[in-house]
């Protein structure tokens, strides 16, 4: 495969064609960092660049804590590249009050920024004598890296960052050298590729990541782009990664520069950096939703790029190029593209919905079980599934038992959501793991005490699922009333004209998809729409539903439902929804009753997922984990 073909890039040659770009926060420079970054050293990537590792101060001067992390992770993997991004921001003696922004509170100019709502009072327009500032700062930064250990330097021009700023002319309004046409709106990157370079020679890297368009008016023009990369080759910089501007759609800012997956197909960028790959000769770095082995190889293949940046894909499993490079993509734990890594809601640091052990690697270190145990597993959805791998990975004799004919559970229904096709692959990721793993598996089969008593396991886990909720309504058990789990498969059948209850995920999926079927539908939720989104996904979410033609209303009330529709209340008057049909979104309960049932036959019994009042991946996933490695 070429992904595995060395290649050339500054005064680096990388092992193969896979870099880690920087994402998120996965704890500065403490233990936590420390284990994330060398797991992905180990797990075969050709270079890393770390993300939130210092604040311009802490860069430019020498400290034990640099060396001490370029260190550890050249340890971890000797033959992987090591470099940090600088993003020409926040530098040490700003003393404006403005709270920071993703560029510290400046600008090219005082306009407001497309990319962010901008606190008042409005950023302050940067200053020639500030920016000559930073380029010296940058390039005392690049020297203390080098000595520090460091590899390279990743320089920032997208998404709200002033340098992208200055490349579009949706925020610059300069009339100096530093505004107007391309040649001076990239004049600043260009004076500091070349202080840096003056800074450290040849024999330290620089990448450059650079926003090809932005599908605004009067953003980022391919023809830019292209002439900016030109530049920038001609300064010093030894490779361009190439994404997407900021983005001032209704799916939301992070949504658009982290592609989400209900927003962006997988691959997404990847003609951008195929167009800016021809007017260059330095290697180009493609990204975007870039998380399938082949789907990377034909990019590298279609001349497209020359390397594959990646970050979420190697959030969800360190160990992508090496199982990849094995031939063992099925093995590959699938990014679903969820950015639940940007959820700091129920974390101390990044979290994923597909790998228990991202951030915690040390913590959550198996190996053999001391002593093999009979476990019983009930249910095949996400959590039960991950318990039944690592408990059988672990030597453990390990069955799996689901009541219905096939695996999966309620992964059928998320998979079935518009643009959540990798959950099936996450699905099929799960079984194909107990499969290696050796876990024996009962279908058509539900787990109750007389199957206990038969079976006598030394502990049972039980991952059956919840209960759908339902509605203290009259007409409740109509024929007309179907669950949302079934209307979205199409188990059931759904009418033409269709109500959605319930405002939360399930719901607005639900919907979506219904109405991108031809129906129409109305949706309504007791309280405000997208709850149980993250502020980053909310956005999109309620962008995709729009557009799909659904009717929303929020804070009603159910009053009666009937065979011909629903009575509901909203804003205190009661209107009736003559409909075929009605999709339940409202929810589920736990159930544990088969746990209380069961304490008498066995003592060591473990109810997690759905069953334990969880119902999103990420605590299903870590529930799963947690028991499969502790049993």
């Amino acid at each position: 495969m070429k992904l595995f073909e060395p290649i050339k890039v500054g005064p680096m040659t990388f092992k193969n064609r896979t870099y880690h770009l920087p994402l998120g926060n996965p704890g500065h420079r403490d233990a936590t960092a420390l284990n994330y970054y060398s797991a992905r050293a180990r797990g075969g990537v050709a270079a890393l660049t770390t993300g939130g590792l210092a604040n311009m101060e802490i860069l430019r001067h020498p400290t034990k804590e640099l060396k001490r992390f370029a260190k550890t992770i050249h340890d971890a993997a000797e033959d992987c590249y090591v470099g940090t991004q600088s993003l020409a921001i926040y530098g040490p003696e700003k003393t404006d009050t403005r709270p920071l922004t993703p560029s510290g509170g400046w600008s090219p100019a005082t306009e407001q920024s497309i990319a962010i709502d901008w606190p008042d009072p409005r950023p302050l327009e940067i200053t020639v004598e500030e920016m000559h500032q930073y380029t010296t700062w940058l390039a005392e930064a690049a020297y203390n890296q080098r000595e520090a250990g460091f590899d390279f330097m990743e320089l920032h021009a997208t998404h709200a960052y002033i340098w992208r700023q200055f490349l579009s002319p949706m925020d610059n309004h300069r009339e100096d050298e530093y505004g107007g046409p391309i040649e001076n709106r990239v004049r600043w990157m260009t004076e500091t590729v070349e202080a840096i370079r003056k800074s450290v020679g040849d024999d330290f890297g620089v990448t450059f990541r650079l926003a090809a368009m932005e599908p605004e008016h009067n953003g980022i023009s391919l023809g830019d782009s292209c002439r900016a990369a030109q530049l920038l080759e001609e300064a010093g910089v030894d490779a361009l990664i190439i994404s997407e501007g900021a983005n001032s759609h209704n799916r939301g800012f992070i949504s658009s520069c982290v592609p989400l997956m209900i927003s962006f197909p997988r691959n997404c960028f990847a003609d951008w950096a195929g167009a800016i790959k021809k007017v260059v000769d330095i290697p180009i770095i493609a990204v975007g939703r870039i998380s399938n082995p082949d789907e990377a190889e034909d990019i590298l293949q279609s001349g497209k790029a020359d390397i594959i940046g990646m970050a979420r894909a190697l959030m969800a499993d360190p160990e992508w190029p090496n199982k990849a490079q094995a031939g063992l993509s099925e093995t590959i734990t699938p990014c679903l593209g969820c950015n639940t890594c940007f959820d700091r809601s129920k974390y101390d640091h990044m979290s994923c919905a597909v790998n228990a052990r991202l951030c915690y690697e040390a913590e959550t270190e198996f190996g053999p079980a001391e002593k093999t145990r009979k476990i019983m597993i009930a249910g095949s959805g996400p959590a039960g599934m991950e318990a039944a791998r690592v408990a059988a990975e672990r030597g453990h004799d390990v069955t799996l038992y689901e009541r219905d004919n096939r695996l999966g559970g309620l992964l059928y229904a998320a998979a079935a959501g518009h643009g959540k096709e990798d959950v099936d692959d996450f699905r099929k990721y799960l079984e194909t793991g107990m499969e290696r793993a050796g876990v024996k598996i009962e279908l058509d089969t539900e787990v109750n005490a007389e199957l206990v008593n038969k079976v006598k396991p030394d502990a049972v886990v039980l991952a059956i699922g919840a209960k759908p909720r339902g509605l203290n309504v009259l007409g409740m058990e109509g024929d007309n009333v179907v669950p949302a789990e079934t209307a979205i498969t199409g188990e059931v059948p759904v009418g033409q004209k269709v109500l959605v209850i319930g405002g939360g995920m399930v719901g607005l999926e639900t919907a979506e998809l219904l109405a991108k079927q031809g129906r129409a539908v109305d949706l309504v939720a007791r309280s405000e729409l997208a709850r149980d989104f993250s502020m980053f996904n909310r956005p999109a979410m309620l962008d995709n539903v729009a557009m799909a033609g659904v009717m929303t209303h929020e804070f009603t009330t159910i009053e009666e439902i009937t065979p011909e529709g629903a009575n509901v209340t909203i804003g205190g008057k009661t209107r009736f929804f003559k409909v075929d049909t009605i999709v339940l979104a409202i929810g589920y309960d736990a159930d544990k009753e088969l746990a209380e049932s069961l304490k008498q036959q066995v003592a060591d019994i473990h109810v997690i997922g759905d069953a334990n009042g969880h119902d999103r991946f990420r605590e299903a996933i870590v529930e799963g984990h947690e028991v499969g490695r502790t049993l």
